[in-house]
């Protein structure tokens, strides 16, 4: 392992660990611990997923680590994997449900939030592409983004899927960081595409069952 690259692992592991940064760019206190969950945490569904809290269901990626409760009251959970070797990198894929911004179309709110993403880590990301989608069947912006410090000696690598339930928009994401002399992974984007197609929600969000109970009552 290059010196360079030896130096990115620790404050790239800080970053992934809060992984709240890809939407707010602040910092939580670095005591707050967070233990993994075990296997036993996940109920087979006998399809090839698991569902997660009575919630959610989604094919849990093997060999990754799964955290939750990250003390940022946003994200609600995360895997994490670690690469190691000449060119390490950290990756991380989550859900997120305080995205930053307050508008309520998802272009719009995609906009906002690329300009504090990563601020924290003196790196400006730029979109590179933006496209449609679905997640569980409801329609998505999915936006792809990339951006780099030299000083630091890290670029990072992110694709994030925009959503709403009912009115109130969320996301599911993944990033991931890397030396700068080094290419992005791409398999373990491959893992997000394939969690992202598999997610599902067991039961209704929050907001989106409190909005349809409104307008029922309003009808």
């Amino acid at each position: 392992m290059r010196k360079r690259e030896a130096k990115l692992l620790i404050p790239v592991w800080v970053c992934l660990i809060l992984p709240f940064i890809f939407l707010s760019g602040c910092a939580a206190p670095l005591g707050h611990e967070h233990d993994p969950k075990k296997q036993s945490d996940f109920v087979p569904t006998g399809k090839g997923t698991v569902t997660f809290d009575g919630m959610y269901e989604f094919k849990k990626p093997e060999g990754w680590k799964m955290f939750r409760d990250l003390g940022d009251g946003e994200t609600i959970f995360m895997f994490f994997k670690a690469e190691e070797g000449e060119h390490p990198a950290q990756t991380s894929i989550f859900l997120n449900e305080k995205v930053y911004g307050n508008s309520r179309d998802l272009n719009t709110r995609a906009q906002q939030f690329i300009v504090y993403f990563l601020a924290g880590r003196g790196i400006k990301m730029n979109i590179t592409k933006t496209e449609d989608g679905m997640v569980d069947g409801r329609p998505v912006l999915i936006v792809h983004s990339v951006g780099e410090n030299p000083y630091r000696n890290e670029k990072a690598k992110s694709v994030a899927y925009f959503y709403k339930t009912g009115e109130f928009i969320v996301s599911l994401a993944c990033t991931q960081w890397r030396a700068m002399n080094a290419d992005f992974g791409e398999e373990p984007f491959q893992v997000f595409e394939e969690f992202v197609k598999s997610f599902h929600y067991v039961k209704k969000p929050f907001y989106e069952e409190i909005e349809e109970r409104i307008k029922n009552l309003k009808s």
